[in-house]
């Protein structure tokens, strides 16, 4: 599929299938872009929302998927293939954020103009190019009307970490209702910053046993785990009070486009989310804070952690405040080089 192209017939199926009234929402019904949420856009495109701060007509994030006759995945009836992951071989691989860089300008050059600095490994795109949006909650709630096997896993899941099931949302594949043989599940987790903080707690009691540990596409993930049936949970936080939001709308300028940093995490509240905001201790060029705006390290930065970065020095003004951070948005651009007590 080509950006641009005419894709009228593709859009009528998808718009035909039983399921896309169930799951798609019309953006005028939405009241904030949250991070870890789909958009579907009118040519099929499928994006996927990153953090909180948007452009006011404008949304950061990912292409994750397009319509493709020889795609692996299946949404609404249109066979789609994925923009960050290869499926070819024995097992899935990671497309590094460089190359995904690469293949979004190929699909549509547009989501790569004037990108503020926090996005450059992602896309902005116009919201008035979407149809619609596929809420988190909504579709697992869907889902667990669907399935009564995972309605149990949902509610074993909220046992295990302290949460009401109704605060649990799904993205992914099961986002558009496909459920079949699911045994990979996408989460976010809805609550406020002390909830998530004793979820995340909860998870890092789980993944002391190797056992339960994630190891997918060449690394470990820090807060990945599998459940007692062997379903792999893949969580994702979301805040419900937009006041406990380090990074909403904000400003960044960049200081100096690439800086080293080794530096103490002072307090790991908002580690499990992206972007992760992460106070510092202390660190070499008197930086307050790291922020990391990608997704692939939530949860591995603890409080006491020593860590190397290497990113933008920025100035950030947000909420009446300026501070200055380091800013990384590559998933190589930190390593854990002292862990905490």
């Amino acid at each position: 599929m080509i950006h641009g192209g005419d894709n009228r017939d593709l859009m009528e199926r998808v718009r035909r299938h039983p399921d896309f009234r169930d799951f798609v929402v019309p953006l005028s019904e939405m009241d904030a872009i949250r991070d870890a949420t789909f958009f579907l856009r009118r040519d099929g495109l499928l994006a996927f929302s990153e953090g909180y701060c948007h452009p006011p007509g404008r949304l950061v994030g990912n292409i994750i998927y397009i319509p493709d006759p020889a795609g692996t995945k299946n949404f609404f009836g249109v066979p789609y293939g994925s923009v960050i992951k290869n499926y070819g071989g024995p097992e899935e691989t990671w497309i590094p954020f460089r190359r995904q860089v690469e293949l979004y300008r190929a699909i549509d050059p547009s989501t790569q103009e004037g990108k503020p600095v926090f996005a450059e490994y992602k896309c902005v795109f116009d919201l008035g190019d979407f149809i619609g949006y596929l809420p988190t909650r909504r579709s697992l709630r869907i889902v667990r009307e669907r399935s009564p096997a995972i309605d149990r896993t949902m509610r074993g899941t909220a046992r295990l970490l302290g949460l009401d099931v109704d605060r649990i949302g799904c993205t992914g594949s099961m986002a558009f209702g496909n459920i079949e043989e699911a045994h990979d599940f996408d989460l976010v987790f809805h609550g406020r910053v002390a909830e998530l903080r004793g979820a995340l707690a909860a998870i890092y009691e789980v993944v002391k046993d190797p056992a339960r540990q994630v190891f997918e596409m060449g690394m470990h993930w820090a807060i990945r785990f599998y459940d007692d049936a062997g379903n792999m949970i893949c969580p994702f936080f979301s805040y419900a009070e937009p006041a406990e939001i380090p990074l909403p709308a904000f400003e960044m300028d960049v200081l100096d486009r690439r800086v080293e940093v080794e530096c103490t995490i002072a307090n790991d509240d908002h580690t499990g989310f992206m972007p992760t905001y992460l106070p510092l201790a202390e660190a070499t060029g008197g930086v307050r804070v790291l922020i990391i705006y990608h997704g692939g390290k939530r949860g591995e930065y603890r409080t006491g952690d020593r860590v190397r970065a290497r990113g933008a020095a920025v100035r950030v003004r947000t909420r009446g405040e300026a501070f200055e951070a380091v800013l990384v948005t590559d998933m190589d651009d930190t390593e854990k080089i002292g862990a905490s007590g």
